[in-house]
């Protein structure tokens, strides 16, 4: 059977290789009310909305109690201007980052068929995306044109979870100049109002504006067949307050009234009073049968006339609906067909008042059985448990929560469990693998360890919750305890999963990262190549992106430098959309590890330009703090190498002042470390050594102090060396050799070695400090690890052509790379910004649109912004956005930079 207005998100999916569908849309959320009750031609209202549609506003937001008509100033408007739009109608299910995602992705389609691509495949438990990130693809996807275009979201009071209010917090500050973004609400939203209106950027419409005036008042009524003397029309809108619900009530109830004014009289003071007197003497005038019907049909809130038969059992429903609408009751048709309805808010809360406790469970389990028949699960779910049917909410919620993890509509899924009795929940093995999962992905670190821990697996027989449980408990293990992972139970974990990818990509990505940030390259390695391999089976582009990343710095990390390369440009052809876009969240690849990759091969401007763009997209997108620690110490030695000291540091400050504000302490002190190296490459010593002398701080758990003790060891010994304390660099470098030897670190092994020999130079033990510097050369030369013998051996740069015979070529390089390191007319830095890196078949990675190209070659004409924006016929504000991202994509900063790198690219 078909249910109207309900459309799949996706096409179906096999299991394996590809992803399941979606949950269903319901398409009339998606489309502006055809009906409202209460418009007239409002001038003055259409007006103050226009100024939504400046290039300088970023926001319009009408925000007043219910009844103001919102919505009917808004659909109102969008008529009379013949504007293009979008419309997102929310409701509390919307709360999940991920089902908004789903709705404003579809809404938005409708005006950027781009959408669809940019966001397909974003959520699912092996990719969990911040709430920027999804901002980023939804703003990538509306650049398909710069056609101006409004998106509506009403209702959105709905909305109380943290991570949708971030992702429309990004669409505010970083969407285009042609997307005009308009917010209906019952109150203030936590998004940044106080600055937006400082800045002159937030067109607001409050009560006072929405109130009905004399005159539009007047026209109402008369539209609805009243009228009223002048004094008598006053007293009615003072006594309603210009309240067009009391309004509407009021024409209704003075419809053929011998005696208006004693009607009148009656209000009282209050808004909630007039509504309920109003509807009461409205209400009261209607049939017993009708009057039934009318409130038992109120219980859901959207319906069609199958769904009011099922309710009322009631075959002339759609008659009945039909009666009601004509009799201007409220009643908001969805559609142009005119299947879909809702009820005013005001006016389903004075119907639902009536209903008594009993019949209002046995209409929740009549809309239940209907919605679930027709494919609707969750809602079904929601009236079951508005309904205190346990049993049956139980049942469906086993059918559903599988489909709704696997979409990565994680809170939603919590949410059904927090309905449920707890000791049924956990008592289901099924249901409470994926609790702990869902806990564990939303951050829930000490609920998802009380759930793991809490279910006892009896028996040998298993199956692939017994194996999510397993893995979850290795994966907490060291997060919780700081011990070391349970290599045992991680495959006895994955050994039950079965044909379950994104777990088994989830558990095997986790454990690799854990593994890398624990300096066990190696064995990281091994981890991770069959996580890569699981996130391909899942369809989804991000976990194979995340997967790849991860698995490239290991590579990196064990010397494997140009496999680790080579798979980074391979992953990202591999990701790309029908219309040879990567994604995104590629920027973790594209950029930031391909800016790491160059670096260590000594190719400093592609890796600054790299680094510098992957610095940007982390802060737009708002990568996670833990992460950047290492991206911003690369980035500083890049600056440094590259000619800019002065920069050097800024990148590094900033990333310590966030994690400094949010208790990271780890970070905090990757940054003091990489601050301490910079400053000794700039010759203060002091400062560095002041880091030195300093106690270790700041790190939890063995694994992540070994590795820390390590690197920081490392840096030590670099200061040390500098204060020629040589006895003591030698006893730090001694151990930490040995280390490094253990877990397969060799591009850190590489650097060990380097000041090892510095020291066997520096004491006179000159056979030492080439057998040590060989040793160096023969690791570093497979990976091209040029960078580490600038960075750190330009001291034994004598002594490089007597070992040359152990790699000639690769020692060359290093000579020729100290040497330019040392010319002060060297030229790097002026080079930074003419260079972007390019795939293999010479295409950007983020590839100019066609309006950018436009704009492009009006640019190389010498047009200016006025003048592009004319000759386009766009706003001068998207003419500056346009031409913006076409420096950023090109890697410059100023427009004569960008004319010469897209000539050297072919593009003009």
């Amino acid at each position: 059977m078909t249910y109207p207005g309900v459309q799949a998100a996706r096409d179906p999916r096999s299991r394996r290789g590809q992803r399941p569908p979606a949950p269903p849309l319901v398409s009339t959320k998606l489309r502006a009310p055809v009906t409202v009750g209460g418009h007239v031609e409002r001038p003055r209202l259409s007006a103050l909305l226009d100024r939504g549609l400046e290039d300088s506003a970023r926001l319009t937001l009408l925000s007043a109690p219910p009844g103001y008509g919102k919505t009917v100033a808004v659909v109102g408007w969008l008529q009379s201007r013949g504007v293009a739009y979008a419309w997102l109608s929310l409701d509390a299910a919307d709360n999940d980052l991920a089902r908004f995602t789903r709705y404003i992705s579809a809404a938005l389609r409708t005006v950027r068929a781009a959408v669809a691509d940019a966001t397909a495949d974003l959520f699912g438990p092996a990719a969990t995306p911040s709430p920027e990130f999804v901002g980023a693809s939804l703003v990538e996807g509306l650049t398909e044109s710069d056609n101006p275009f409004v998106l509506v979201i009403d209702d959105y009071q709905l909305i109380t979870a943290d991570p949708v209010h971030r992702l429309v917090r990004f669409l505010i500050e970083h969407g285009p100049p042609f997307a005009h973004l308009v917010l209906l609400t019952r109150e203030d939203p936590p998004l940044p109002l106080a600055r937006l209106r400082a800045q002159g950027r937030l067109v607001e419409l409050r009560a006072d504006d929405l109130r009905y005036r004399r005159d539009e008042a007047s026209a109402y009524l008369a539209e609805a067949g009243v009228s009223l003397e002048p004094d008598l029309l006053e007293r009615l809108l003072e006594r309603t307050e210009g309240w067009i619900a009391g309004l509407q009530l009021a024409a209704i109830s003075l419809r053929d009234r011998p005696n208006p004014a004693a009607m009148v009289g009656a209000f009282g003071s209050s808004q909630r009073f007039v509504f309920d007197y109003l509807a009461d003497e409205v209400f009261g005038g209607i049939d017993q049968d009708f009057r039934s019907f009318l409130v038992n049909i109120s219980i859901a809130d959207r319906f069609t006339a199958e769904l009011c038969q099922e309710l009322t059992g009631r075959e002339d429903s759609a008659a009945l609906l039909e009666r009601a609408e004509r009799g201007n009751l409220f009643l908001v048709a969805l559609d142009e067909e005119r299947r879909w309805y809702r009820y005013h808010g005001l006016f389903a809360d004075y119907l639902r008042s009536q209903l008594g406790d009993r019949e209002r469970r046995e209409l929740h389990e009549r809309a239940a059985d209907y919605l679930a028949r027709v494919g609707l699960e969750s809602e079904a779910i929601a009236h079951l448990l508005a309904a205190g049917s346990v049993d049956r909410a139980f049942d469906l919620v086993e059918r559903a929560a599988q489909p709704a993890f696997e979409a990565g509509e994680l809170s939603t899924l919590l949410g059904w469990l927090d309905g449920l009795p707890p000791e049924r929940v956990a008592a289901n093995a099924e249901l409470v693998s994926l609790q702990g999962w869902a806990l564990f992905l939303t951050g829930q670190i000490a609920a998802a360890q009380a759930c793991a821990e809490g279910h006892t697996i009896e028996g040998d027989a298993g199956g692939p919750a017994e194996g999510r449980l397993y893995a979850l408990r290795a994966l907490l293990a060291p997060i919780i305890a700081g011990e070391s992972d349970d290599d045992g139970l991680v495959r006895a974990g994955i050994a039950l999963l079965g044909d379950d990818e994104p777990v088994r990509v989830l558990t095997l990505l986790a454990l690799g990262t854990a593994k890398l940030a624990a300096g066990e390259s190696a064995s990281a390695v091994e981890t991770l190549r069959p996580a890569l391999a699981s996130a391909r089976h899942t369809a989804q582009p991000m976990a194979v992106v995340t997967a790849a990343a991860m698995l490239a710095l290991g590579l990196n990390a064990t010397g494997a430098r140009p496999e680790a390369e080579a798979l980074s440009r391979a992953v990202l052809e591999e990701v790309r959309d029908a219309r040879g876009r990567a994604p995104a969240g590629s920027w973790y690849l594209g950029h930031w590890v391909l800016g790491i990759l160059r670096y260590e091969t000594g190719d400093l401007i592609e890796a600054r330009n790299e680094l510098e763009r992957g610095f940007e997209a982390a802060a737009r997108v708002g990568a996670a703090r833990q992460s950047l620690g290492v991206l911003v110490s690369y980035l500083a030695l890049a600056r440094q190498a590259t000619g800019s000291p002065e920069l050097a540091l800024e990148g590094v400050r900033a990333v310590a002042r966030d994690a400094r504000t949010a208790g990271l302490t780890r970070v905090e002190s990757q940054t003091a470390q990489i601050e301490a190296r910079i400053r000794l490459m700039q010759g203060d010593l002091a400062a560095a050594a002041f880091w030195a002398d300093q106690p270790i701080s700041g790190v939890a758990g063995a694994a992540a102090a070994t590795i820390s003790r390590w690197s920081r060891d490392l840096m030590i010994a670099r200061v040390r060396l500098a204060q020629s304390r040589l006895g003591d660099a030698g006893r730090l470098l001694g151990p930490a050799k040995s280390a490094l030897e253990s877990v397969g670190n060799v591009a850190d092994l590489v650097s060990a070695c380097i000041l090892e020999a510095r020291v066997a130079e520096a004491t006179g033990r000159r056979a030492a400090a080439r057998r040590v510097l060989e040793e160096a050369i023969q690791l570093a030369a497979p990976g091209g690890y040029i960078r580490r013998f600038v960075d750190d051996g330009t001291s034994l740069a004598h002594l490089l052509p007597v070992v040359r015979k152990t790699s000639p070529a690769f020692v060359d390089q290093v000579i020729a790379a100290i040497a330019s390191a040392n010319d002060p007319r060297g030229t790097a830095s002026t080079r930074v910004g003419s260079s972007v890196w390019q795939d293999e078949r010479g295409q950007l990675i983020e590839a100019l649109t066609a309006r950018e190209l436009d704009v492009l070659r009006l640019m190389a004409q010498g047009a200016t912004n006025a003048k592009i924006a004319g000759r386009l016929s766009v706003s001068l504000g998207t003419a500056k956005w346009h031409v913006g991202n076409i420096r950023a994509k090109l890697g410059v900063t100023n427009r004569t930079q960008a004319l010469v790198r897209a000539q050297e690219l072919g593009l003009v």
